[in-house]
């Protein structure tokens, strides 16, 4: 037996109950603690990592039924119908105020020389952000003659939408100005209108309107409203581009900036004509995102109604292809809308999945075991003597319910998220390969996602000050390191990948003009053996189908693992306070996408457990995405393939861990290449 007896002193611990009546807590006990991992150790005498998280006003405690209902019904219904009004106002204008407007006229009545800004689509061409031209009204007022201001402000009073007495005062009270802005922003076809007029007065010599500036200008418009804000950042009112892909391709986007870089370019007419659809011709750039706009809409949907049911603050989902990184969906709430960004709360706009930090807790323990695993340190059926409690360095890990379960296998020990095991597994491992494994999964440092705005976590190491064996144990489920979600998505989508870590990336091209240049998928490091990730698939699916329960779809077979974590702040970690995540991948035999979804402080009055709330948001999206990208149910993909895609042993996996090792493979990127 592996396990060391220790005299150990009692630590916090937290009961885990079985399947609740949503208004109430679970109670302590019952089945063997799903996600024990981050709420069961002994207070650590240094301070915990610091987390960052955007400060969101708290839901209020005092919500009832009704209330709920109401309020889902509103945040499912809201953000469809202005996405409908957006779409016909779209079609009834038409596409031309998308267009630069061929003016004739010369001097101030032009088309604005403001740079202008490429077009973004989502995979299939759906317009995503562009510049909508709008017109702006200027005067020369020292210019006019002070009896015109009249039958000016008369005129201009329809196509501003502003009282003829408010214009006439302006020209009047700045009637010594040789420029002055009447209207910042008028609508495209009003602008045109009074254009066009103005023109035929001119050639007519009636000079009421000769001092008029009527001058096209762009303006930044996002049709799709709060869709995948964060992801796409803005441009102010000054045109400066704000996080997201506005600011990191700000300098491809920019009509004067930069061309496709170096390397491989294929012809526009390599592109799908849907996906041309709003990409400007000639001179113009666009880029081409691996966002899905229906399965970013499921996601923002689902993720607003989780928030709503569990009343938590603030959410996370990512969804990704394993097999390439590509993002097909990547949502935060709250959120804002990049067309009235002046509106919104500063601390919405950035992109929380990819720039705040958390303890992940028992999701952590995939990492462990994989290394375990790939160094052959232990196997699925490894027997590890559980007695309730572990002590290292003066610190008790303890399991949630406190209890001695006794003799227990890795993979039950991985689905019951069971402490103390985990940490003796830890052990077997060593603090430096285990270190060296967390740094090839990619903690520790930036993903390189093609985002503004990133953070690289933290990882404390043996070189680290202060650094004792206390810190791997915690650090085997979880505490005491901080995580990112884009990096535990991507270190899980390696597992899925047959260990293969890939570059997450959001654009899938970019087009300038008649050439097109095709974001290429880049592997950063083969993580774990092909074999280590059939083995971990192997256990994942065991969580799903005996542990965490609530993430299964019917007639799919789904892998992953659930994780509850205390928030840790300067002062010590919050009492009550949890981060609920969930991350997992389907189906468990072909991986097509892999999700995580995280929950920022869910009511503890309904669940604080990520079993109860995180992981049941896992499988509500799932069964809409296996419907959306029409991936068939388990018996129908698999009813003419004889082939096992289950193994228990390195010879049973060695075909299909030859077919997984057959994915095309990059270069490592510098920083891990040596490791």
């Amino acid at each position: 037996m592996r396990a060391r007896n220790r005299t150990v002193r009692p630590a916090r611990g937290h009961g885990f109950g079985p399947l609740f009546d949503p208004r109430q807590r679970p109670e302590n006990g019952a089945d063997g603690g799903l996600e024990s991992g981050a709420l069961n150790r002994a207070a650590p005498t240094r301070a915990p990592l610091k987390q960052e998280h955007a400060q969101h006003p708290p839901v209020s405690d005092d919500v009832t039924k009704i209330w709920r209902i109401g309020f889902i019904g509103v945040v499912l219904t809201g953000p469809l119908l202005l996405l409908v009004l957006r779409l016909l106002d779209m079609q009834v204008m038409g596409w031309q105020q998308y267009e630069p407007p061929q003016v004739v006229t010369t001097g101030r009545n032009t088309v604005d020389d403001t740079t202008s800004w490429g077009v973004i689509v989502d995979r299939d061409g759906n317009l995503l952000a562009a510049d909508r031209f709008t017109y702006r009204i200027t005067a020369t007022p020292k210019f006019i003659p002070q009896g015109d201001y009249g039958d000016i402000a008369l005129r201009l009073a329809s196509s501003i939408g502003a009282p003829p007495l408010q214009i006439e005062n302006l020209l009047m009270q700045n009637s010594d100005r040789d420029y002055l802005i009447i209207a910042s922003h008028i609508d495209f076809g009003q602008g045109q209108q009074l254009l066009a007029e103005r023109q035929q007065r001119m050639a007519d010599r009636d000079f009421l309107l000769e001092h008029i500036h009527i001058a096209a200008h762009p303006r930044r418009f996002y049709p799709q409203g709060i869709l995948a804000s964060q992801v796409l950042g803005f441009l102010n009112a000054e045109r400066v581009p704000v996080l997201g892909l506005e600011r990191y391709y700000r300098n491809f986007l920019s009509s004067d900036g930069v061309g496709l870089p170096p390397g491989r370019q294929l012809p526009r007419s390599e592109l799908d004509e849907n996906i041309l659809r709003f990409l400007p011709s000639g001179n113009g750039k666009g880029l081409v995102l691996t966002i899905d706009r229906t399965i970013q809409h499921i996601i923002e949907e689902e993720l607003r109604l989780g928030i709503g049911l569990y009343r938590a603050e603030a959410g996370t989902v990512i969804v990704m292809d394993p097999k390439t990184g590509a993002i097909l969906g990547m949502a935060n709430w709250p959120t804002f809308d990049g067309n009235s960004f002046e509106d919104g709360d500063p601390n919405t706009f950035t992109n929380v999945a990819i720039s705040a930090q958390f303890e992940p807790g028992s999701v952590f323990k995939l990492i462990t075991v994989a290394a375990a695993l790939d160094i052959d340190a232990v196997d699925a059926s490894t027997v590890f003597v559980d007695t309730g409690a572990i002590s290292v360095e003066g610190h008790t890990v303890q399991n949630s319910d406190r209890k001695a379960v006794g003799e227990l296998n890795v993979a039950d020990a991985m689905a019951h998220s069971n402490n103390v095991i985990t940490v003796q597994i830890a052990q077997e491992v060593g603090a430096e390969i285990f270190y060296d494994y967390v740094t090839r999964f990619g903690f520790g440092a930036d993903t390189h996602i093609d985002l503004s705005g990133e953070v690289a976590g933290q990882v404390r190491n043996t070189d680290a000050p202060n650094w004792g064996v206390s810190d791997l144990a915690t650090n085997s489920f979880g505490q005491g390191i901080a995580v990112t979600p884009i990096q535990m998505i991507c270190a899980v989508a390696a597992i899925a990948n047959g260990g293969k870590l890939m570059r997450p990336y959001v654009v899938h091209s970019r087009v300038a003009g008649d050439n097109v240049m095709v974001t290429q998928p880049t592997m950063v490091y083969q993580v774990i053996q092909p074999e280590t990730a059939l083995r971990m698939n192997d256990m994942m699916a065991h969580v799903v189908n005996t542990g965490n329960q609530m993430a299964q779809v019917s007639g799919y077979s789904v892998a992953g693992k659930s994780g509850t974590a205390e928030i840790a702040t300067e002062e010590g970690y919050i009492q009550d306070e949890t981060i609920a995540s969930f991350i997992g991948y389907a189906p468990a035999d072909d991986p097509q996408f892999v999700m995580l979804v995280k929950l920022d402080r869910p009511d503890p009055g309904i669940s604080r457990w990520a079993a109860y709330t995180a992981t049941p948001v896992f499988s509500r999206i799932a069964h809409r995405l296996f419907e959306h990208m029409n991936i068939p149910p388990d018996h129908v993909r698999l009813s003419d393939d004889s082939q096992s895609y289950s193994c228990t042993s390195a010879v049973d996996c060695q075909e299909i861990a030859q077919t997984a090792a057959s994915v095309p493979a990059a270069e490592p990127v510098a920083e891990l290449s040596n490791r």
